[in-house]
Formats: structure tokens, sequence, C-alpha cells
């Protein structure tokens, strides 16, 4: 195993794969912002809209989080800030942002949120592009959350990163997230959703329900599921943990209880609400791709010499004489590995599959196996490799290639799990966390959540005269199965590439992403009250920052 070892760190330097054929005439064409066309000067009105008091709900897509970090320039060109400054050219009010001052900003994946207000806590920024990898790489120095400087109750944004939509009436909820906390009008006991009525808002955009799924799909699934497993209903009890999948009883609750109160305080209210993309088709979830182990034919046998006794055991473990302890043929062959020369699915666990620790200890007992080989066996306890869509017919009807990996796997595959054994390798001599992957059964749930909440906000939409759904489902799905967007005579990429609409996270788009974005609301808008809104002219926008 010694080789795997090799070739796994020489496959790492390749998992952040970007769309580029010529990297150098990309970053010029993008990054200088030469704009190809300036858009036709249109004469703007609002229609029956009233723009005078625009007001964001939201979370870090709100916001601008991008890179993952809060910072200027993601305030700025968060989709909400676009539309506010277009509204305001056809007679809407001042839109104030609550400015975080920072070039940097606190990168939320690898600091301590708990500690975001202390400046040692901030010791990386933002992510960046680093062609050398290529992929994306932070900022050694970051900066620390400060309070809004200005009046919180002038703040038009209620962005709030990591909040979910089962959050946004929660009273103190500024004293559980920082990310409100530095804006809240009461931290101690106010609710975002009051902060966005004292502030009687005329327009508004309404973008929540991301993070009831998201959570829980970025850190694998391992959170609560928001359903009883023993039939299968929504199961609201656990929606208060961080990575639950929320449970379709919470949502609708929550979506329905703060629809009525912002158009039971101002019937006459109009605005935007976004609904749920599938988040699988997000980079987060396709830079890393199922079968990232690359392998030469001489490690490849090396590495199935080193399963041949667990795929034995799989078979031994279909005897009815176990009794409940036994699996059947279907799971033991579902579980066996086996690798070959050129690229390999990764060896995960799956907490779907039975922990065979049971039937480990009964074979022990019986003298077919032997101390050594019972302690060589049980980190496998729940062990496969990650199935293709050809090998899990469940995968085709989302038209997802394979199973996931997630970004974050991108850095733990390939490393040793024990630095003093060149056998250890993650992904191949020892299963990949279950906290990196998504199986073919979390994928089904999670989709299946997404298309529960959709068609909730749908329902809830169709009681507002003054409300219209953007399909932002469709609208990333869209980009993602056409392999980018054609916007403004350049065909953007659906990656954080230098032509790519998504940040270095993988999760939240770039300047560019938002401005399509934002373009494609206010079209719905003008279809929908009569107004007339003049375009961004996406080339003067940037992509990823290289440094």
């Amino acid at each position: 195993m010694r080789n795997t070892y090799k070739y796994i760190v020489v496959m790492l330097a390749l998992v952040f794969t970007i769309s580029s054929c010529n990297e150098d005439e990309l970053i010029q064409e993008r990054l200088d912002n030469n704009p190809i066309n300036t858009p036709e000067p249109v004469e703007v009105s609002s229609g029956s809209a009233d723009f005078t008091t625009f007001v964001s709900f939201g979370n870090s897509l709100t916001a601008g989080l991008m890179d993952a970090a809060l910072y200027d320039r993601g305030q700025q060109n968060s989709f909400a800030n676009l539309l506010a400054a277009k509204f305001q050219e056809a007679g809407g009010g001042t839109y104030q942002l609550p400015t975080i001052n920072a070039t940097n900003g606190f990168n939320v994946s690898l600091n301590d949120l708990s500690d975001a207000f202390n400046p040692a806590s901030a010791n990386f920024g933002r992510f960046f592009l680093d062609l050398s990898i290529p992929g994306p790489s932070p900022v050694i120095g970051g900066d620390a959350l400060t309070p809004f400087a200005g009046d919180n109750a002038t703040v038009n944004n209620l962005g709030v990163p990591g909040m979910r939509l089962i959050e946004l009436a929660v009273p103190g909820y500024g004293s559980l997230n920082p990310f409100y906390a530095r804006f809240a009008s009461d931290p101690a006991a106010g609710t975002v959703i009051a902060q966005g009525l004292a502030k009687q808002p005329t327009f508004m955009s309404f973008w929540l329900g991301n993070n009831d799924a998201l959570v829980w799909a970025t850190g694998g699934g391992v959170g609560p599921k928001g359903i009883d497993l023993s039939t299968g209903m929504p199961d609201p009890t656990m929606d208060v943990i961080p990575n639950a999948l929320v449970s379709t009883t919470s949502f609708n609750a929550a979506l329905e209880g703060n629809l009525a109160a912002l158009f039971g305080t101002f019937p006459d209210l109009k605005g935007v609400i976004l609904n749920v993309p599938n988040v699988t088709l997000i980079p987060f979830f396709q830079a890393v791709r199922w079968n990232a182990i690359p392998l030469d034919q001489a490690t490849a046998d090396a590495a199935n010499g080193g399963y041949a006794g667990y795929n034995q055991i799989l078979d031994a473990l279909v005897n009815p004489m176990l009794g409940p302890l036994a699996i059947t043929q279907q799971e033991a062959d579902y579980r066996k590995v086996s690798f070959s020369a050129g690229q390999n699915a990764a060896v995960v666990v799956d907490d779907n599959l039975t922990d065979i620790t049971g039937g480990l200890n009964a074979l022990f007992g019986l003298g077919a196996i032997d101390a050594a080989q019972l302690a060589a066996l049980t980190p496998l306890v729940q062990a496969r490799q990650l199935k293709s869509a050809q090998e899990e017919a469940g995968l085709v009807p989302f038209g997802l290639p394979g199973e996931i990996l997630t970004l974050s796997a991108g850095s733990v595959l390939g490393t040793l799990a024990d630095p003093g054994n060149p056998a250890s390798v993650i992904g191949v001599g020892v299963p990949l966390a279950d906290n990196f992957t998504l199986t073919v059964d979390e994928i089904g749930l999670l989709l299946q959540r997404i298309g529960q909440f959709n068609a909730k906000i749908a329902a809830e939409a169709a009681k507002y005269d003054g409300l219209v759904v953007f399909d932002a489902n469709t609208f990333f799905t869209g980009i993602a199965a056409g392999g980018g967007i054609m916007s403004d005579g350049f065909m953007y990429a659906p990656d954080f590439s230098p032509n790519g609409v998504f940040s270095t996270d993988g999760i939240h788009p770039n300047p560019v992403g938002h401005a399509i974005l934002t373009n494609q609301i206010m079209e719905l808008i003008e279809t929908s009250f009569g107004a007339q809104l003049s375009r961004y002219n996406v080339t003067d926008f940037s992509t990823v920052l290289t440094q």
C-alpha cells in the first residue's frame, strides 16, 4: 500500500477540476473586467410595485457571503444589494447593508465561529483560487466579526449567514448567531422577522429554506433526518439541532407563520420569494467525483489483496445459523470492495448498511477468525465503495454520475489515518468517514425534502396577490444541466473556475453569478408588476479572486 499514498497525493492535485482550456486567457478576459457590450438605456418605472422600502430576508445568499467568508466584495455584490440599486433608479429609497468593513472576512469553514468576534481567532480569511493546485486556498489572516457601525434599526439587508427558515422568528437569535448579533436591534430577545417588520417594508425579497436542507447535506447527512425512521412520518423533535434535515412539519409552520406576519401586517406588501435549489448540483458536491481514486495496476492489485479477507468474511456472514446477525447475499455482494487500474470509487462508511460487529464477534467466538483478524475487520463494519449511476439504479432519476463526495473530502482523501502506517490511506485502506459523503439513500431523502419545501413555498405564495415565486431551483439546475449559462455574449461555467458563476467555497455564487441571478429576478418583477428596470452588464463583474 506504500505506492497508494503516492498516487493519492497526485490525485489531490487534480480533484478541484476547473473547466478551463486556457487559464491565462480566461483570467485576462474575466478578471480584468473588460465589458463586452453595454446594455441599451431604458426608461425605468416601478409599475404596480412600490420600492420605497425594500427589505431582504434571507441567509448567506442574501447577505453576500462568498468564498466561505462575509467580506466587503461579497456584500456589495449580493443579489439583494444589486436589486436595491436598480430599485433606487425606479424611485426606491435608501437600502442599508450591515456593512462589515472587512477585506478578507472571517472564514466560516476554517475558523471557530463561536469565537468570531475575537481577532485572535480570525486565522483564515476568504478562500481564493490557487491556480497552482488548482483549487481553493485560504487567505492567511482574516478579519474578526465586528458590530455594524451604524444604526441597527436602519438595516434593510436581513440576510443572516447560517440562518434557517425555522429560525427567522426565534427570540434572541442574536445570542445564537454572531452574524446576526452584529446588527440585531435586540440581540437578547428580538427576532429577525420583527426587525424586518419594524422597517415597514413596501417590497421584499424572501429567500430562506436552503440551510434547512443544505447544512445537513454539507455534513454528509449525519444529522437528524426529520422523519421517524420506523414510520417514515415527519418528526420535528430534533429540528433544533443545527445539522438536522428540517422536517416538513417545522418548515411548513415557519413558512406559514412568517408570511402571515408579513402580509397580515402589510396587506399591500409585494415581493419575490425564491425557492430551494437542488444543492447536489452545486460545485461543493460535484468538484470531487465519486471515483476520485487513481490507481495503477500494481497498486490496485495490492489494495485488492488487502480486502480479500473482508470480501470473504462478507460471504461467511451469509449464514442462517447466525440468526439476526446474518446478512443477505445481496448485501454481501453490494459491500464487496474491488479496485482496478484507472479511476476508482472511494471506500466509505455507510451508516445505512448493517453493522456487522455482532456477526464478527460471533465468528470470533466460533473460532472462524482470530483476534488479529477481528481487529483488522472492525474499521470495516459499515464499509463499502461508492457506486456509479450504472451500479446504483436509484441515482438515475437524479441525473448524477455517481454517489457524492463533498468538496471537504478533497482535503482528506489520500492522507494517512495513521502517519506511521503507509497502508492507512483514507479512501483506500481506511474508509472515508460518513460525514464526507452523500449515499444514494441520503441523496434521495434530500431531494425529496427539497421538493416538499418547494411545493409548500408555491402553495403559500399563491395565497398572496403581491408575492411571486422565482424558481431558483430551475435556474441553478439549468446552469448545471446546460454546462453553464450564456449571458452578455459570454458562456459562464457551473463551477468556481475563472469563468465560472460560483465562488471558491463551491456553494455561493460569485459576483457574476449574483449579477446573472439579479437580472433574472428583475425580469420576473417586470412581468409580475409591470415594472421596467435597467439590466446589469454581467461582464462588468468579476468571477473568482486568484489571490
